[in-house]
């Protein structure tokens, strides 16, 4: 962890830093190991506890968060400590080495939990749910209108059998309208608080991901189907692991096999995405608050700091005519479009921004890329900088895509594109129109020209 980057990320300065916790939980660890010089001071008392026999409480919403590690906010949100967790981190970073030295006891801990997740999952018979179509609900968390309902919400069919990384990169970015690959996230089985994310994540949140459970199972291994059962369950999704946007999603329903065909549709919704960076769903429903009673010109003000978020860069229109509590369906179903019809993001080259003093200079963060990845670099003259990411030329792992035109998961069925051979169908007639409609200005020049 680079803790001068997670200091610059602290709005804290001289007096407003709370001191160095010296206490610990009482008692001697029943399964952790810790090294000379830790007693444990600024962890989760759950550390202490068997990660063999845990057993996870859920919270005042019966449900449970970022594997029941954490106690609870009265509003279902789980609590934590993110001061302290710096200050253990600084502690003890030379002592720990997770990668073939001492592992930190949080990552013991977390380690006997995957495993017992892990094991649930390869036992757990999906009786052809992976193979029904689905209706969820996604709603923002903590923000209501005047009536206590969600503000801002997106209905969408599609199939269960998605993978939970394909359906945050290609389905629920565009539909609400984040920008792919430029945050990291989560995903939380409700019932008994297992938590997936993206394996490889490079963005620069990832340094709070003790904040958001420590550790989680890759979710291009597993499907949708995996988080709920039955028609009413819900499970959760976080958004950015700084700010903290906090997303339910509930199952509204579940079509008969005979009646699921898999293709991704937006149905309905309400509201404008939050602008990228405002700071989360708590800062954001204060902004909501005085966002109602400000007179026009403190409205049109707040309308311009919202366009002004990377998210917004292509709205295209004066402030005066962003609606906040509409939503756009036309435009929702474009950004769907081509997100179905592109590569998967590539969680370890994620999208980034950068004020470089010497803008030939190489980016340290490049590493070392796989076949068919490339730099992509998008200037901002304005702010001084350029926009980075590592994008793929090549097609997706069959068992980890989507159908380019429909958004159906087929697995070993799709069939590669003989163009671009970058994108993949679940069928001919499909191909042909999606060749039509969108595909015929992205294939490669080659394969145009025969």
């Amino acid at each position: 962890m680079d803790i001068t980057k997670l200091f610059s990320t602290l709005p804290l300065t001289g007096e407003g830093i709370p001191p160095r916790s010296m206490t610990r939980p009482a008692g001697k660890p029943k399964f952790v190991k810790f090294l000379p010089g830790d007693n444990g001071e600024g962890m989760p008392e759950t550390f202490f506890e068997d990660p063999r026999t845990f057993k996870p409480k859920p919270g005042p919403h019966g449900q449970i968060q970022t594997w029941g590690i954490f106690p609870y906010h009265e509003d279902n949100v789980w609590d934590f400590d993110g001061i302290q967790m710096m200050y253990r981190t600084m502690a003890h970073q030379f002592s720990y080495d997770d990668r073939g030295g001492k592992p930190w006891p949080e990552k013991q801990f977390m380690d006997v939990l995957k495993d017992r997740k892990r094991e649930q999952l390869s036992k757990l018979d999906l009786a052809d749910l992976d193979k029904k179509d689905i209706v969820i609900k996604i709603h923002l968390k903590l923000l209501q209108d005047a009536n206590g309902d969600p503000r801002i919400w997106r209905r969408v069919r599609l199939s269960a059998g998605m993978k939970i990384g394909v359906f945050q990169d290609k389905v629920l970015s565009p539909v609400m309208n984040w920008v792919r690959n430029l945050h990291c996230y989560t995903f939380t089985d409700l019932r008994d608080g297992a938590v997936f994310g993206p394996q490889d994540a490079s963005a620069t949140d990832i340094m709070h991901i003790n904040q958001v459970g420590y550790d989680y199972l890759p979710d291009d291994k597993y499907m949708l189907a995996h988080l709920f059962s039955k028609v009413g369950d819900t499970f959760a999704h976080l958004y950015d692991y700084g700010d903290k946007w906090h997303h339910e999603i509930e199952i509204e329903k579940i079509f008969p096999l005979e009646e699921s065909y898999g293709r991704v549709q937006i149905l309905d919704g309400k509201g404008m995405c939050p602008g990228e960076n405002m700071r989360g769903s708590y800062r954001y429903q204060d902004f909501l608050k005085a966002y109602d009673t400000d007179s026009y010109t403190e409205q049109i003000k707040k309308r311009r700091e919202i366009l002004d978020c990377p998210n917004y860069k292509g709205f295209g229109k004066p402030p005066s005519l962003f609606n906040i509590d509409a939503f756009d369906i036309n435009q929702a179903n474009e950004r769907l479009i081509a997100a179905l019809s592109s590569p998967n993001s590539v969680r370890a080259g994620m999208k980034a921004f950068t004020m470089p003093i010497n803008p030939t200079a190489d980016d340290s963060r490049m590493g070392k890329l796989k076949k068919g990845q490339s730099i992509q670099r998008e200037w901002d003259y304005e702010s001084y900088g350029y926009w980075q990411e590592t994008t793929s030329s090549t097609k997706d792992k069959r068992s980890q895509s989507a159908c380019a035109a429909c958004g159906k998961p087929g697995g070993q069925d799709l069939k590669t594109c003989s163009g671009c051979r970058a994108i993949l169908y679940c069928s001919a007639e499909h191909q042909k129109v999606h060749w039509k409609d969108v595909h015929k200005t992205q294939c490669s020049r080659k394969y145009l020209k025969k």
